[in-house]
């Protein structure tokens, strides 16, 4: 006797999980009133917003998901802890970073990038371990080295500026420790490659309010790293306003030309900006 065997096939329709963007308002206007009750309330994949304001608390970035400020010159992250900051994974960017008590951000993991740190006790970014990227940040008169990594972490560096800081701009432990730097502006010790480098004033406009930098092609305008272009597609600048994620950079997204009848034509463009 033949047994007839019934294969069942379950079919499972899989949508997938829209990403939720969530608002930090220390002034009530979102979610939450401080970042990370809205760091441990984000999934992989979604984005913690915070609004302009000056956030007294140790920060902690452990999930694949993308903390954004609203600018250097509005969002800051600053206190006595030691460190400010910890990122272990995800991204964080849009942030201007201040620690009194120690390192500004302690790395294990994830990308900082277009963030300024700034006047630090001790280092700006200290590399702890595991592998981490750095672009386009502004690492500015920290009391210890502005880039730090110790034995053991790999860190990777790029179109980044270090500046008037205690010790060099950019350091490693000793020559195992893997510190990748590129088109980036500042004094070096035990870094690797070191493709594109420079060492001179970015002519920064008025910091710590404003680091926009001098045109000069031969340091840091239209020097960093050719496969990381500012959004109008030209070279990228080294520094926080450089870079694809450059903040508050005009991208003209649509051009609208008109005849006005009178033989001439109106000529109407749309823009958009990263903040």
């Amino acid at each position: 006797m033949k047994k007839l065997i019934v294969l069942s096939v379950i079919l499972i329709l899989v949508i997938p999980l829209r990403a939720t963007t969530y608002i930090v308002d220390q002034n009530g206007g979102g979610q939450f009133t401080t970042i990370q009750p809205a760091i441990q309330a984000a999934s992989s994949g979604d984005t913690v917003k915070v609004w302009p304001g000056i956030y007294n608390e140790q920060v902690t970035l452990n999930k694949d998901i993308t903390l954004m400020g609203s600018g250097h010159e509005d969002t800051f992250i600053i206190g006595n802890s030691n460190p400010m900051v910890l990122v272990s994974s995800g991204r964080l960017q849009w942030f201007q970073i201040t620690s009194t008590g120690g390192n500004g951000i302690n790395l294990s993991g994830g990308t900082v990038k277009n963030c300024v740190i700034i006047g630090c006790s001790t280092y700006g970014i200290y590399g702890s371990s595991g592998t981490a990227q750095i672009i386009n940040c502004v690492v500015y008169q920290n009391v210890g080295f502005g880039i730090y990594a110790v034995v053991g972490c790999t860190l990777n560096v790029t179109n980044c500026i270090s500046r008037q800081n205690g010790s060099f701009g950019f350091a490693a432990q000793s020559s195992s420790t893997v510190f990748n730097l590129s088109y980036s502006n500042g004094s070096r010790s035990l870094t690797d490659g070191n493709v594109g480098c420079v060492d001179c004033d970015p002519g920064f406009w008025a910091p710590p309010l404003d680091f926009h930098i001098a045109e000069d092609p031969l340091c840091s305008w239209n020097t960093g790293n050719p496969s990381l272009p500012d959004p109008d597609g030209s070279i990228a600048d080294m520094g926080y306003f450089g870079g694809p994620d450059c903040p508050i950079y005009p991208v003209v997204v649509q051009i609208l030309i008109e005849p006005n009848g009178n033989g001439n034509i109106n000529l109407t463009a749309k823009a958009r900006a990263n903040y």
